[in-house]
């Protein structure tokens, strides 16, 4: 029942200041037996404020475990000031952070098709809320064109294999035509060379034998020549010798004249070998050119054979090269193909139960949740939790959830993901201090997880979860009311503690976690027992209530 309520049952919201009469009683009565006789006896004095706050402090506590102590309290009343106190108990506080989630499968898969292409659906085998094992075929695609393609892209790779067995083996032939043709041009080269060699050695030994004709005229002159002058002075011996008959002077005279004639032959002999031996140095020197012409030409021969025939290899090798890549390519394409044949029939990647099927006979489907898989035994549950309280959230976290169907059943849940990043926008919003998230602006929310530690037969997946976050625990603690903690000017915290003799003091303490109502107060300076006077002020009641929003902000099971 909602706080809202309550308060409408005891005309809280008429603003007028009444006593409780036995018709407030009979409006409290109707408040499901929540309150005692002796609580609402306690009420009778009070204005409906303050009856309103005690009603809330003693619904809430009645519902929350380890809060039943407050019902102990012995609320003291003066009639005169209207002081209410609270004694100080101990009592286990949970600060909470409460989110609205839903109950999904611990295992889901979307199976769809991972083709390249889209294709028309052909068959499909299964339907929701169908059992299925892994690797159960779930339904089968209408692959008709991509085997159509399959086909061509064989029949072109037969083409191109024949294709690739022509180019071989004209570049083969090119090769062999080119070796040929090299080895023709060098033994043709060879033979010039060599003739070019026999010439040099031929003018070699023509020019040996001029230039020993040479050597022979040049002494035979030299001969002539000292015959020619032993001939003229024996010429002039007989001239100048009174005694020398007619007959010896012509003898004398007939020697000069034949050692003259002898004389001029010697020197047209050597001139004769001096030119013969011009001439054989000339054809030396052109069988040299000749030679060193032939040798260039059988080397240059060689070189043309050469790089002709390593084109040609090279060409060969190119070919075999362009013909493997152009094979490889188009099987490739062929092992695309089958690959992509290899995926008409989508299987079930886990056991499970079929939650949702997107497709039917005849459609084009690509999309990536073909058909759903849950394991409905498996569950947990997941919320999107506001960016001011994400930051409360951690791994391990203990979560209580509830649900309708599951009625007054406390599922314990542990927090096993936290997405680190913002998930969506939500138009949830929240103040930091707050402990639940809702309404409002647009804001970034974080998906949070939390495996179920056991099961219950009622859950159903997609169920809404009311789920309780345990961000802190503090077990036995000393706890009184945190709207009856107040702030003083130099921002340390304090209660107001009634004495014995009914005076006041103010009593400094230390703060620990808090829960909607009560706060832990972790230092030892506030003793059990001890009598906190209701704080009046815009902390107190009414500060909780304006918390609690318009809406009443809690609901009583």
């Amino acid at each position: 029942m909602k706080l809202k309520e309550v308060l409408n049952k005891i005309k809280f919201w008429e603003g007028k200041d009444l006593d409780l009469d036995d018709e407030i009683d009979e409006k409290l009565d109707e408040v499901e037996g929540e309150l005692s006789k002796k609580d609402k006896k306690f009420f009778k004095k009070l204005n409906k404020k303050v009856v309103a706050a005690m009603v809330i402090a003693a619904i809430l506590i009645s519902s929350i475990a380890g809060v039943a102590s407050f019902k102990k309290a012995s609320a003291k009343t003066n009639e005169e000031d209207m002081t209410i106190t609270i004694p100080v108990a101990k009592q286990d506080i949970q600060k909470t952070l409460a989110a609205t989630g839903t109950i999904i499968s611990a295992e889901e898969s979307t199976e769809f098709a991972t083709t390249g292409g889209s294709y028309p659906v052909e068959e499909v085998y299964v339907k929701v809320g169908d059992v299925v094992k892994k690797g159960d075929p779930l339904y089968k695609l209408d692959m008709t064109s991509m085997e159509q393609q399959l086909s061509y892209q064989q029949q072109a790779l037969n083409i191109q294999n024949q294709q690739n067995e022509l180019a071989a083996q004209t570049a083969e032939a090119a090769l062999k035509n080119a070796q040929d043709t090299g080895a023709v041009s060098i033994n043709d080269a060879n033979r010039s060379l060599a003739e070019a060699q026999q010439n040099q050695s031929i003018a070699n030994r023509n020019r040996k034998s001029a230039d020993d004709a040479l050597g022979d005229a040049r002494r035979a002159e030299d001969n002539a020549y000292r015959a020619f002058n032993s001939a003229k002075e024996a010429l002039s011996r007989v001239e100048s010798n009174p005694d020398s008959t007619q007959e010896e002077k012509d003898t004398a005279q007939a020697k000069v004249n034949n050692a003259k004639s002898d004389y001029e032959n010697a020197v047209s002999n050597r001139k004769t070998a001096e030119t013969n031996l011009a001439s054989a140095k000339d054809a030396v020197d052109t069988a040299n050119r000749s030679l060193d012409g032939a040798s260039q030409a059988a080397g240059k021969a060689q070189t043309d054979a050469n790089a002709s025939v390593i084109t040609q290899a090279q060409s060969v090798k190119s070919g075999e090269l362009t013909a493997k890549a152009s094979t490889i390519s188009n099987q490739q394409e062929i092992a695309k193909s089958k690959e992509e044949l290899g995926k008409a029939t989508v299987f079930a990647s886990q056991d499970g139960t079929v939650t949702n099927v997107n497709i039917k006979v005849g459609q084009t489907y690509s999309g990536t949740d073909a058909i759903v898989i849950d394991n409905v035994t498996s569950l947990k549950a997941t919320a999107d939790i506001d960016e001011a309280q994400i930051p409360n959230i951690e791994l391990g976290q203990k979560v209580q959830i509830k649900t309708d169907a599951t009625g007054d059943d406390v599922l314990e849940g542990t927090v096993t993901f936290v997405s680190p990043t913002a998930t969506k926008n939500s138009t949830k919003s929240t103040d930091s201090d707050s402990t639940t998230a809702s309404v409002s602006k647009s804001r970034a929310t974080y998906r949070v997880d939390v495996t179920l530690n056991g099961t219950n037969e009622r859950l159903r997946l997609g169920m809404t979860a009311k789920m309780t976050f345990i961000i802190a625990n503090a077990k036995n603690a000393l706890a009184v009311p945190s709207a009856d903690i107040q702030t003083d000017f130099d921002g340390s915290k304090y209660v107001v503690v009634q004495k014995k003799d009914g005076t006041t003091e103010n009593v400094t303490v230390t703060t620990g976690i808090s829960d909607d109502f009560y706060t832990e107060i972790k230092d030892g300076k506030l003793k059990e027992g001890a009598e906190i006077v209701e704080n009046s002020s815009e902390g107190g009641i009414d500060a909780t209530l304006d918390d609690m929003g318009a809406d009443g902000g809690i609901y009583f099971e």
